[in-house]
């Protein structure tokens, strides 16, 4: 469709799996954080089927800490 908003192309930090692949968990960060916050955590998880991906939250204007600009999923 037309005139509708494009979503953005977002990077993102992806741990393949050590094993034949079953799954993938897309995981979020928190306000202020990146993808690589978590990037060590698979192998603690022995989820060795899944592929995790972190995307990284585009950089915008959060109104509740004052404007500021900051990695975040929505105002």
């Amino acid at each position: 469709m037309t005139g509708e908003p494009t979503p953005p192309n977002l990077e993102c930090v992806v741990v393949e799996p050590t094993t034949a692949h079953t799954g993938t968990v897309i995981w979020l960060h928190g306000l202020g954080a990146s993808g690589h916050d978590f990037e060590d955590m698979p192998p603690l998880l022995g989820l060795d089927h899944i592929r995790y991906v972190f995307p990284h939250a585009p950089t915008m204007q959060v109104t509740i800490n004052y404007g500021t600009r900051m990695p975040a999923w929505y105002d």
